[in-house]
Formats: C-alpha cells, structure tokens, sequence
C-alpha cells in the first residue's frame, strides 16, 4: 500500500511539472544596454588625425600678421666719412641704405666773435662802438644760438683767424676764437627687413620714421 501511494505521488509531481513547462508565460526580455555596445576593432572607424581637421598654418604666420614696412631716416651727417662708417655699421645688420643730401665739407673754416650781448640794443651799440675805435667787418648775428653775438670775421684757416684776433687785441678788442661746425645736411634712408628693430639703429646714428612711399626700391645687403 504504501508503495502505490509513492508510485501515484511521483506520477502528479511529473504530470505537474509537464503542465508548467507546458502553459507557463515566457520570461521577460533582457533590459536593453544603454551606450554604445561592444564593437570588434575591424568594426571601428578610425578618427581622422587632429591635424587633418584644422586648417594648416603656414610656417612663421601662426595668427600674426605680416608687419608693414618700416622705413627710417638716419642722420644728419656733418660729413661723408661719418656718414659711410654708419652705411657700413647697417649693412652688417642687413640693411642697404641709399644717401640722400650732400654732406657738408668735413672743415668748415675758423670764427672770430665777442658772445651774444643781453639784448639787440646793447649788441648794435657794442658794434657802433667797434667802428668807432676803427674796427671793420664787424655786424650783429640775429639767428640761432649766437643771436646777439658780433661777429668779427670768417677764415678759411686757424693761422688767418688768429691774426684777426691780434689785429682786434691791439685795438683794445679781447675778441675769440673758435672753428666754424659745419652744416649736417647728408642722411642714410633705408627699409628696414623684418628682423631688424628700428630702436636698435639708434646705437649707429639718430633715427627717424620715414614715409616709405618716399625711399625707392633698394636691392638687399649683399646683392
């Protein structure tokens, strides 16, 4: 008896599970993966280099613009030697210069004067005076520096002005002497390259800017 009971236990639980398998719902899908899912390497598309997607830049323009031409005027010059010593100092730096002007002779002559008076009166009546003591070539200089001096006279050579300036002492007149500057009437004009500071050219001679419409076409240092 009690053997049937397991044999009809066993039969149910079998009939059971068969029923089950038979009419139970099917499970729920698996939820889907969020981002990008697994890919082979094969699948992979590669990404174009960093340098392919800017554009190039060419050499020495990275975001800077090309700088205008600079061109100065150097001088002025009291003479040519002065003014080829700093034509030769440029173009060791890679500028050509061009001269412009004509430098003034490298003497300028000897001067015999009494220094400017207080006033224009007081200069024209030390003049009147001169004349009257006998005194001749003897005016008032009314410009620059030595307005109001009396000039006494204007030598090509030291040993002529230092006989007028006994000839004056003898009369009573302690007149002086001094050689005459000559007028700085020769410059340098030049375009500068790029890597030539304009600032730097101060060392060679006194710079100004220059309007480069002005300066024609010079061919480079060397060429």
């Amino acid at each position: 008896m009690p053997l049937r009971a397991a044999i009809v236990m066993l039969v149910l639980l079998n009939l059971g599970a068969a029923l089950w398998w038979r009419f139970a719902p099917p499970p729920p899908p698996p939820p889907a993966l969020e981002g990008p899912g697994l890919r082979l390497l094969s699948e992979a598309t590669p990404s174009a280099p960093a340098a392919q997607t800017s554009a190039a830049v060419p050499v020495g323009l990275s975001g800077q613009a090309d700088r205008p031409p600079v061109c100065v005027r150097l001088g002025p010059f009291a003479d040519a030697a002065s003014r080829q010593t700093a034509r030769t100092a440029l173009r060791a730096l890679g500028v050509e210069a061009q001269p412009v002007g004509t430098p003034a002779p490298a003497r300028g002559g000897w001067k015999v004067f009494l220094p400017p008076q207080p006033s224009r009166e007081a200069a024209q009546a030390l003049v009147d005076r001169l004349r009257a003591a006998g005194v001749e070539d003897v005016r008032v200089l009314t410009e620059g520096k030595d307005a109001n001096a009396i000039a006494l006279g204007r030598f090509s050579s030291e040993a002529g002005a230092r006989r007028r300036l006994q000839a004056l002492a003898a009369l009573g007149v302690s007149a002086q002497l001094a050689p005459v500057q000559p007028a700085a009437t020769g410059w340098l004009d030049a375009r500068l390259p790029d890597s030539v500071d304009p600032e730097h050219l101060t060392l060679i001679a006194p710079a100004r800017p220059l309007d480069c419409a002005q300066l024609p076409e010079v061919r480079p240092a060397g060429g």
